[in-house]
């Protein structure tokens, strides 16, 4: 058993340093002391190695996106005369966004309005029965034939189908454009979503549940739950069962705009370590009852705040803190240990250093002369 102490009454005993588990190469349960009175006493702790895993692996970029996205495309070939709106701009809905230039289908319509009224005229003035038949359905093409003119005509005033905001415009009055060219977006700011990684038994659809958009709490409704995203699968080395939750957020105060970050509890921010449960420590005195451990660092005593992850089976589980490569873990402790502690090997504070002993030299033998 090796013993430890503190130089001052203020510190408590532990662990060995990193030189020790590198002279021993394992991690029993030693005995430590806590200074009180002058007095050293045996503090009995267990402790083991971290090892940690980057976040780097595991990290994830989530953003809210608009529910509701509206692609302006141009259904013709043609030359834009007129743009109505600028990027950034609240537009409501059938408002005119771009026009086309319209002069030949203004004229392929009025063409059609002249044929359809000539036809009406013939027949007015026909008299035969078998005339009249004629021209009667020759007025039915020249009716056809005026409302395709017109439906053409209209097509080239662009209007949106949606009340929101501009979000991006890629064309300026006089340029060519051909049939399908993206020429807008318009999206509704005020109805967005994310799709998060979440544990399959932990959420349900319709349920309302807290989520972190930046620095601020949503109340998000669970659309739908469904087979993980390809970015989600490292966290299946952290959790049993990892799935998509589609959440939905209500922003029409404007609280929230597309493109915000949102934080999931499930992405570990800092280093990912497996402990033993027996370690995990919750700090009564805060209103979330925050999850702490405590480790050995660079002889003191440190206590880290730590995310739970997933559980590993009865006796293990995954966590993300600050931790340093050097930490090790205090998995249990006699005593309480206070964070900021200074600890030593006990046997300094009662062992004289040897100094090693010098056998003399025997004496020179004599050198014979010639």
């Amino acid at each position: 058993m090796i013993k430890f102490s503190a130089p001052q009454p203020i510190f408590h005993c532990a662990i060995l340093s990193l030189l020790f588990l590198g002279m021993f190469g394992s991690f029993p349960q030693e005995a430590f002391c806590q200074n009180t009175d002058d007095a050293p006493q045996g503090v009995s702790i267990e402790r083991a190695a971290l090892t940690l895993i980057a976040p780097d692996r595991f990290r994830v970029p989530l953003e809210v996106s608009p529910l509701r996205t509206l692609s302006i495309v141009t259904p013709m070939d043609g030359v834009v005369r007129d743009v109505f709106v600028k990027v950034g701009d609240s537009i409501q809905e059938q408002m005119e966004v771009i026009r086309l230039d319209s002069q030949v289908f203004a004229m392929e319509l009025k063409r059609a309005q002249a044929v359809h009224e000539v036809a009406k005229i013939a027949l007015a003035q026909a008299t035969e029965p078998k005339a009249k038949q004629l021209l009667e359905a020759k007025l039915n093409v020249a009716k056809i034939e005026l409302e395709l003119a017109a439906f053409r005509s209209e097509q080239t005033i662009l209007r949106t189908n949606l009340t929101g905001t501009v979000t991006e415009l890629s064309v300026a009055p006089g340029q060519f454009v051909r049939a399908g060219d993206l020429l807008a977006r318009v999206v509704d700011p005020t109805q967005l979503y994310v799709q998060i990684p979440a544990e399959r038994g932990n959420i349900e659809v319709g349920k309302t549940v807290p989520l972190t958009i930046e620095d601020q709490t949503a109340e998000a409704t669970v659309e739908a739950i469904l087979p993980p995203l390809p970015e989600f699968n490292p966290l299946r080395e952290l959790f049993i069962s990892v799935a998509t939750a589609r959440l939905v957020i209500d922003s029409k105060d404007g609280r929230f705009t597309p493109g915000q970050a949102v934080v999931s509890n499930m992405v570990p921010k800092f280093p990912v370590a497996e402990i033993q449960i027996l370690a995990l420590k919750t700090d009564t005195e805060t209103p979330d009852s925050e999850r702490m451990v405590q480790v050995i660092r660079d002889g003191f005593v440190r206590t880290i705040p730590v995310q739970v992850l997933g559980q590993v089976g009865q006796t293990h589980i995954f966590v993300s803190g600050r931790f340093s490569p050097n930490d090790e873990l205090i998995v249990s402790s006699s005593q309480t240990l206070e964070d900021g502690s200074w600890v030593r090997p006990m046997h300094l504070e009662t062992e004289a250093p040897k100094t090693p002993s010098r056998t003399p030299s025997p004496a020179p033998a004599p050198r014979t002369g010639f």
